[in-house]
């Protein structure tokens, strides 16, 4: 029986077809992504760790939050349905996985190198990670579905919702293509770039790729309950939508495959618009202010996750553009927490260190 489990991942930008994963969006019409799983300056920024303790309980710590609690009831463990709660998702996932106080008492560290609010699936991938170490301490194999169907479980306990892509974005490396079908089960499948066109992918974002935080800080849950509640008054209006961006997604993965960056910032260009028409809340003001100031230099713009704030993915027209829109967006940030971030593609997805 192992005592000790730690567990790594990327984060992931989704670059065509969010939304679409979100239950019922999904459940009625199935979803179709494409995202990204990236290293940030170089490391994977979430990180977790679960190990055994001999005294009672379950103590939690978040290093980047320097918070630490200890959990010491089941009752405890029950209260998980304040996402404000830090303690939340390990609860949660506690939950999930079938761990109860009588088990034996837990030490949990998680870890994240990324602002909270970042739109880079964050709280999914923590959650991932969470259930694939608890899953493991266990016993149990490493299953990616079940991981997957425990993490949307887990969000359902939580009341944030939420949908398949944050944590298939890192359980799936490298850049691929998500797809699952309509109905109650959502079983996901997955096409991943070649390793020459990833590699052809990575050299394209390493010359003209930007990843931006904004520095607006927002909680997904509230722009995804504007996104459900206008595709359930939409009707038509609102399915021919989800129905664009799975369309778009297909576009933008087959040129990813070909390289044709043209179509490629098409189809990124074309998520934004989508989902800002189902949700006024994926933008605001200073976000687009910022995206204004830096047009003549763009060839494409989204904001990662459920927008509203977090990163903002770029691609420029040139090399030279995007030294030109590094430049402004420095010299006069959007605000004090606005900065660049180096990333890449990460082609090893989440793993057991």
């Amino acid at each position: 029986m192992m005592d000790r489990v730690e567990v790594r991942a990327p984060a992931r930008i989704d670059l065509a077809g969010g939304w679409s994963d979100t239950p019922p969006i999904c459940n009625a019409l199935g979803g179709t992504v494409v995202a990204a799983a990236v290293k940030l300056s170089g490391r994977l920024p979430i990180r977790v760790s679960v190990a055994r303790r001999p005294e009672p309980g379950m103590l939690v710590r978040s290093r980047d939050l320097g918070k630490c609690r200890e959990l010491k009831s089941d009752a405890e463990l029950r209260d998980h349905s304040d996402p404000r709660d830090w303690c939340a998702l390990v609860k949660s996932a506690l939950v999930v996985t079938g761990w109860r106080m009588a088990r034996g008492g837990l030490e949990i560290e998680l870890s994240s190198d990324l602002p909270k609010g970042s739109g880079l699936g964050t709280s999914s991938i923590l959650g991932a990670c969470l259930v694939s170490a608890l899953e493991r301490l266990a016993g149990r194999g490493h299953d990616v579905a079940r991981v997957r169907d425990l993490v949307l479980e887990l969000e359902q306990e939580m009341r944030t919702g939420g949908g398949w892509e944050d944590q298939m974005g890192a359980l799936v490396p490298g850049v691929k293509i998500l797809r699952s079908a309509a109905g109650g089960r959502q079983d996901v499948s997955w096409e991943r770039l070649s390793a020459e066109e990833e590699a052809r992918a990575a050299r394209f974002l390493k010359a003209r790729g930007l990843l931006y935080f904004t520095g607006e800080k927002r909680m997904a849950r509230n722009v995804l309950r504007g996104v459900l509640k206008n595709f359930a008054a939409d009707g038509d209006e609102g399915v021919a939508r989800v129905e664009a961006l799975k369309a778009g997604a297909g576009r933008c993965f087959r040129a990813l495959k070909r390289g044709d960056w043209t179509h490629f910032a098409a189809a990124v260009n074309e998520y934004w618009m989508l989902k800002k028409a189902m949700d006024p809340g994926s933008t605001n003001d200073r976000v687009e202010h910022a995206i204004a100031r830096v047009a003549p230099w763009t060839r494409a713009v989204t904001l990662a996750g459920a927008g509203g704030g977090g990163f903002m993915f770029i691609l420029a027209k040139s090399a030279a553009a995007k030294r030109e829109i590094v430049r402004r967006l420095t010299r006069r940030p959007a605000c004090k927490a606005s900065k660049f971030h180096d990333f890449e593609i990460d082609g090893g997805g989440l793993r057991f260190v």
